[in-house]
């Protein structure tokens, strides 16, 4: 009985790993492609001011 405790708990708290890692990567991710999408429109304000100068 003990044996089987000590199982369940070892599988629940490796599933909680599994599912709090995939959130925070989700988390991380989802940052990494704001900040790229940011990126993007600043270098084409950037291209569209220094167009215009000229």
């Amino acid at each position: 009985m003990m044996k089987f405790l000590l199982k369940l708990i070892g599988t629940a708290v490796i599933v909680l790993w599994w599912i709090v890692a995939g959130f925070f990567k989700k988390i991380v991710d989802i940052f990494r492609l704001l900040a790229r999408i940011k990126k993007i429109f600043v270098n084409k304000n950037e291209n569209r001011k220094g167009g215009d100068s000229l």
